[in-house]
This record gives structure tokens, sequence and C-alpha cells, in this order.
């Protein structure tokens, strides 16, 4: 009889297994990347991903069901995320408040895939159909941002308001991210300002930039687009 204490063999816990996949997908993602950036994207096979990851190439298309997928491993999670902060924000919270936070919460991720996104940034940049994949979770991105404004507005994701301050709070994710990148800031040894990293204090100046054209718009009659 077996002890109702103790797990049978072979028996794992569902964290743990998650956290086994997780890890199975990171390296299967980080060998895809090495290799796209190296010998190319179009050049590269999922046999040759599997064997630098050591797995099968059935593990590496069960992960990834398209070669294009590897080389946005975590949009959709962090879409996901956005949407649920999008979602919870309290009612005196704009869109930009709570992009904010989401992007803080972000930043830990973004700095230990530092390595991995500068190789997606060289990867993407070579090809024109990764370049429209971008693209598309761009216009996904900019689609939450849209609804969420609306909503601030009391306006359809439709109307030209919701519409133009999202493209611009992706606009500005870029010109900071590139003037951070390119030109670099004053920060203390750690990367920060006033505590805290240089990448959010360039962007919570620019949401704030934002978040004060959408205060401004409140109450006003939305524009049909």
């Amino acid at each position: 009889m077996v002890n109702a204490t103790t797990p049978s063999e072979g028996f794992e816990p569902a964290g743990l297994r998650e956290r086994k996949k997780q890890r199975t997908r990171q390296t299967i993602a980080r060998a895809a990347l090495e290799l796209f950036d190296r010998d190319g994207f179009h050049e590269t096979t999922i046999p040759q991903i599997a064997a630098a990851a050591d797995v099968s190439p059935r593990t590496v298309s069960a992960y990834f069901p398209a070669k294009e997928d590897l080389v946005f491993p975590d949009q959709e999670d962090s879409f996901a995320r956005l949407a649920t902060r999008l979602r919870a924000r309290s009612g005196e919270e704009t869109t930009a408040d709570a992009l904010r936070d989401w992007i803080g919460a972000e930043l830990p991720r973004w700095a230990e895939r530092d390595a991995e996104m500068r190789m997606q940034r060289r990867v993407v940049d070579t090809d024109d159909g990764l370049k429209a994949v971008e693209q598309r979770y761009r216009a996904l991105g900019e689609e939450l941002i849209a609804a969420a404004i609306a909503e601030d507005l009391g306006a359809s994701p439709d109307a030209l308001e919701p519409r133009m301050a999202a493209a611009a709070t992706f606009a500005i994710f870029g010109i900071v991210g590139g003037e951070h990148e390119g030109k670099g800031q004053i920060a203390d040894e750690h990367g920060c300002i006033d505590g805290e990293p240089v990448l959010l204090h360039l962007l919570d100046r620019a949401l704030r930039f934002v978040d004060a054209g959408i205060r401004s718009l409140q109450g006003d009659a939305p524009v049909a687009g």
C-alpha cells in the first residue's frame, strides 16, 4: 500500500513540471537565437536548433509550432501580462499609469534577457519577414493600449484620439529605447537615476507626456476615425 503522504514513483508536483518546461523553452529559444544570429534565420534548421538545445526536433516544434515563434519567444506572454494589468487598473489610474507599472514589472525580465534581446534585434533587422511579424505584434500592442485609452476617454477604440495616443506611445518606446542604448544618460554606477533604472526614468517622463494629453481630452467629444 502506498503511503498517502509519499509521492508515487515518477510523480512530479505541478509547479516543478512547469518550471522544467519553462527552462526547456528558454533553452530552446536561446539556442535558436544564437544560431540565427550566427548563421542566419533561413539558413538555420529545426534539427540544428534541437541539437544545440539537446532536445528532439519534435520537442522544438511542440514548444514553438512556427519557426518565427523562436525569434519572439516571450512576446505573447508579455502582452498577456499587459492586458491583465490594463484590465486591473483602478478608476483613478489612466492607461499611462498602468503602462508604467507594467514596464516596471517587466524590466527585471528584460534585464535578464538583455543579451537575447540584442540578438533578437539583430536577427529581426536582417529579415523583412521577421520585421512583418514584429509589426503584427506592435499592432496587437497598439490595439490593447487604444482600447484602454478609449475607456479612459469614454470613446470607441476606433475613435481617432485613442488610436493616435496608442501609436504615439509605441513611438515613444522606440525613441526612448534608442536614446538609452545610443547615448546613455547621467546615472550612478548601478545604471540608476534617483534609485530607478535609467530606462524606467526616461519612460516615466515620456508616459507623463502621453498621460497629460489623455487627461486633457477627457470629457471632450471624441472624433470618429
